[in-house]
């Protein structure tokens, strides 16, 4: 899993708070005992599908950790009834109202969907969001009626009502619950070092990255001695649905196992952050198939190999972030480069690639530039205007991290 992102990407509909008893779990399913395969594109881990609406089709992306969401150009484009308007609050405590309309007919596949309801919002006021050139997000308060199976190799999405149409194995599945408003779909998973314990996580495909871990959990972890404490930084990386965050403290961790539907995990190296709940992103379908059975309460991953799944990777020692049109430092982690970076530090060029230069959408989504090498000669301009080079480089933790919990 040596994958490093470029920039936090921000698209955070999951963390969305409904300021009212609202429910948005409306809509049903036109026919039953329904079997459809749809084939998705897989674009910076985000999984896009392609819907039709009123003849026309449209791109979405498939985030179970959020709920249906349209852009403004496509609500004032397709017939929706307006059902009301709700405040919303994002994961900065930002909040604004948001229309909430109901589609009525939108087809994934072969399954046609009646009156579900969906927030309207302007895509493009995400500058990250709007180089995915997509339309909206089908969320899991549309999901709630389906059983939903992703395969990343195959770049195939099914959704049926008969579990019976897919091969499922009940040994590699766990329960599923789902809560609030929207049907967030949540599993147990059980997380070891010289302790042990069991936390409730999201599934959240709409999520890059395989796990973050939440503040509130992370402190009881840490005291009871089943993670690995290495470093801790003050910065920010993640921008809510409103705006960015304040400035924090963030913590890295090691997790030395991690069970999840009877799989384990070794050697995860997890970021803390201020959701309210840990989460389950998309890496994990790097890893094995996927299966989110929302009729029967039921989560299956099968993986592709049988024994552990070793998650140790070399990590630079800062983190990246996207602010104000610029790449910047996030966070910094490596205590050789505390003196030396901070966060808000501008990244201008990246082994002679003049950032300022490149287009966004294709640092953003289409290329990594931190991901083909180790090495790394960075110009960094400071808050200051002065620019300094540096050579940084993706490196293991010392070994006794890793045997310390072993």
């Amino acid at each position: 899993m040596s994958k490093l992102k470029i920039l936090f990407l921000g698209i955070l509909f999951s963390q969305v708070c409904i300021g009212q008893d609202f429910n948005l779990n409306k809509g049903e399913i036109q026919i039953k005992d329904y079997y459809s395969e749809i084939t998705f594109e897989y674009v910076k881990n985000k999984i896009i599908v392609p819907v039709e609406i009123e003849g026309k089709s449209y791109r979405f992306i498939l985030d179970t950790g959020a709920p249906n969401i349209i852009s403004k150009e496509l609500f004032l484009t397709i017939k929706n009834d307006s059902l009301t308007t709700i405040p919303i609050r994002d994961i900065n405590q930002k909040e604004e109202d948001l229309m909430v309309v109901s589609i009525p007919k939108l087809i994934l596949g072969d399954v046609t969907f009646n009156n579900s309801a969906s927030l309207v919002y302007d895509l493009k006021r995400n500058k990250i969001i709007d180089c995915f050139q997509i339309d909206g997000f089908i969320g899991s308060n549309m999901l709630r009626n389906s059983i939903v199976q992703i395969q990343l190799k195959n770049k195939l999405l099914t959704i049926t009502d008969n579990k019976k149409k897919l091969q499922l194995n009940k040994k590699k599945s766990s329960k599923l619950k789902l809560l609030g408003l929207q049907s967030s779909p949540f599993i147990w998973i059980n997380i070891l070092g010289n302790g042990k314990a069991k936390e409730q996580v999201l599934i959240d495909t709409g999520m890059e990255g395989f796990y973050d871990m939440s503040s509130k959990n992370y402190k009881i972890f840490s005291n009871k001695d089943i993670i690995k404490f290495i470093d801790s930084s003050k910065g920010s990386t993640a921008s809510g649905l409103f705006g960015f965050n304040t400035i924090n403290n963030q913590y890295r961790s090691l997790i030395p196992k991690m069970k999840i539907a009877k799989s384990t995990f070794t050697n995860f190296v997890t970021t803390t952050t201020h959701d309210k709940f840990s989460k389950i992103g998309s890496d994990i379908l790097e890893y094995g198939n996927i299966t989110i059975d929302y009729i029967n309460k039921r989560f299956y991953f099968e993986p592709f190999q049988k024994e552990k799944i070793d998650l140790k990777e070399k990590l630079l020692g800062f983190k990246l972030a996207f602010i104000d049109d610029k790449i910047v430092i996030g966070f910094v982690w490596d205590k050789k480069l505390k003196d030396i970076l901070e966060f808000g530090d501008e990244i201008i060029e990246v082994n002679h690639i003049n950032i300022n230069e490149a287009d966004l959408c294709d640092l953003a989504i289409k290329k990594n530039i931190f991901q083909n090498s180790e090495k790394f000669k960075i110009l960094v301009r400071k808050k200051n205007g002065e620019i300094i080079e540096l050579n940084v480089k993706k490196e293991y933790f010392p070994e006794s991290i890793y045997l310390q919990n072993n």
